[in-house]
């Protein structure tokens, strides 16, 4: 495919988003929306010193994004840039610009301020997670025009604008040159300017962060409610409590609250493919664990086989959640055949523990064999313990005989990194994120430089390991959409037939709603966080919710 058609299929996954901006003026904007959350991040309204979750909770609502979402599927659409368009070569990408955007200030949103934002991220103060990596893949930013900026890069950068979208990292996020450079950082810091559909208020440190609605038009859309306010609530309890009594609209909570929430009358949204809860083994291509059971690809595709990947879904997660693509893939997965790869994992992945049991007698483990598996859940998915847990409770039926180590997510994470000593020959629990670009995942679990390694390391690479790499460098330089969906493809069979990573469920985002406070509105797939979101949930009277 020439790089024409490539850039007519990016214009075209651009123009499949449909911002909602309703003609709305300040006298139909009423009442104050409140969001209780478990976590305000830093609570800085500065992007270059906040990462998820707080740029996804609390900066997403003043600040825009050059590349945005769809908000229909999930994925990249546009943002600040309606589109955006790789050179022929391959080494820069050219962003076009929404006209008349400006800041909360009055100050026109140009190009200018595109490239300050950008190298302000990668710039020495910045605390950016990808501040490292602009800083080696960006080579220079140009300014063609007001509304045409030009990122060049120092090799092929086929992922760049998801890099800087907000449905994969907050460092796209737009700020004003010409206010920072007038006030200072330290008073943007305290009276901070962006350009989305809220203004910031005030910022109550350890407490809550307040904004207006702006009136006028927003290609986001444009706010029905006068005022939000997110209010730090680390207890669960008190949040599922403040929705029911109504001193909060909206309250971020866990499967465990769901019904909870459901029996006090509340609405129980669920944001569909935020994650997925996974098992891995560590080492297993180690010279030490070449007579280990976990070393062979069957033994491991049998304790698949003996997962009732329903039952966790029905019991554990009250029916809200979904059987799992392949590793780190998602319906909105780019360059990805997600309707072959649905159908796949719905076989691979079914309850046989009769299978199970036959391979493992065919592979010399009639009678079962020893398993030691860490039992983990990173921050905010503390139901990945109890699926631990259940997971080897059915592992035990099929005769295999599992030592369960609990730990805190603290103390398991350092475990990962240097020689891995602790986890060779370790099955753990570990877990994705939403995201449309399964290739940065990819990368960080199997590649043999990686912290996690999975597949392999420098010292021993063995063949699958080595087709990885050949596949995932193929992927990083190929400009052609038919040809990166056939490296994506082959570089998800590779993981999925190695049975190394292994999928439990899709899971989702979960949220209690006092529907007397807010109308229905749906949330973005694949994005957890609701800061881009706000703005389209109308008042009660204009979407009542379903009875």
């Amino acid at each position: 495919m020439s790089q024409r058609m490539l850039a007519r299929a990016m214009t075209l996954a651009a123009g499949l988003f449909v911002a909602v901006a309703l003609p709305l003026g300040a006298q139909d904007q009423k009442g104050t929306l409140v969001f209780a959350v478990e976590t305000l991040g830093a609570q800085t309204l500065d992007p270059i010193l906040e990462g998820r979750p707080g740029n996804a909770v609390y900066q997403a609502v003043m600040y825009d994004s050059l590349v945005g979402f769809n908000v229909e599927k999930g994925g990249l659409g546009p943002g600040v840039a309606e589109r955006w368009e790789l050179a022929p070569d391959g080494m820069a990408w050219t962003f076009y610009l929404r006209p008349s955007q400006k800041f909360h200030n009055g100050d026109p949103l140009t190009a200018h301020d595109v490239k300050f934002s950008l190298e302000r991220q990668m710039g020495p103060g910045s605390l950016a997670a990808a501040a490292a990596t602009m800083r080696r893949t960006i080579k220079s930013i140009e300014v063609i025009d007001d509304l045409t900026v030009k990122v060049h890069t120092t090799s092929p950068q086929i992922g760049l604008p998801a890099g800087l979208s907000r449905a994969v990292a907050p460092e796209g996020a737009i700020m004003p040159k010409a206010y920072i450079e007038k006030v200072g950082e330290e008073e943007f810091r305290r009276k901070p300017v962006g350009s989305g559909p809220w203004k910031f208020v005030r910022n109550v440190p350890g407490d809550r962060i307040e904004f207006a609605a702006v009136s006028t038009p927003h290609w986001r859309g444009t706010p029905h409610f006068k005022e939000l306010h997110i209010l730090l609530v680390p207890e669960e309890s008190t949040r599922v409590s403040m929705v029911r009594t109504g001193e909060a609209a909206i309250a971020s909570i866990g499967p465990e609250a769901m019904l909870s929430a459901s029996r006090a009358g509340l609405e129980v949204l669920s944001v569909p493919a935020t994650m997925q809860a996974v098992f891995q083994f560590w080492g297993t291509y180690k010279p030490e664990l070449k007579d280990s059971p976990i070393a062979k690809v069957r033994v491991r595709q049998a304790l698949s086989l003996a997962i009732d990947r329903k039952q966790l879904i029905e019991h554990l997660m009250n029916g809200k959640a979904r059987l799992p693509h392949p590793f780190a893939a998602f319906a909105y997965t780019d360059y990805y055949s997600a309707d072959r790869w649905e159908r796949w994992a719905a076989e691979a992945y079914r309850y046989d523990p009769v299978l199970a049991k036959k391979i493992l007698a065919e592979e010399g483990y009639p009678n079962g064999f020893e398993l030691k598996f860490a039992n983990t859940a990173l921050p905010g998915t503390q139901f990945m313990v109890d699926i631990g847990t259940a997971i080897a409770d059915m592992w035990t039926k099929i005769g295999v005989k599992v030592t369960l180590k609990h730990y805190e997510w603290g103390s398991f994470a350092p475990l990962e990194r240097g020689d891995q000593a602790p986890l060779i020959g370790w099955a753990s629990m570990y877990r994705t994120a939403g995201r449309p670009d399964a290739q940065w995942r990819y990368n960080g679990a199997f590649s043999p430089d990686s912290t996690q390694r999975l597949l392999g390391d420098k010292d021993t690479c063995l063949e699958t390991c080595q087709e990885f790499v050949k596949t995932y460098r193929a992927l990083l330089d190929e400009r052609d959409p038919n040809k990166r969906t056939v490296l994506t493809d082959r570089m998800v069979e590779l993981v999925a037939n190695s049975w190394t990573v292994v999928p439990l469920i899709e899971g989702m985002g979960y949220y209690a709603i006092n529907t007397k406070k807010v109308g229905r509105f749906t949330a973005i797939a694949g994005r957890h966080e609701l800061g881009d979101v706000f703005e389209r949930i109308p008042r009660p009277e204009q979407v009542p919710w379903k009875k």
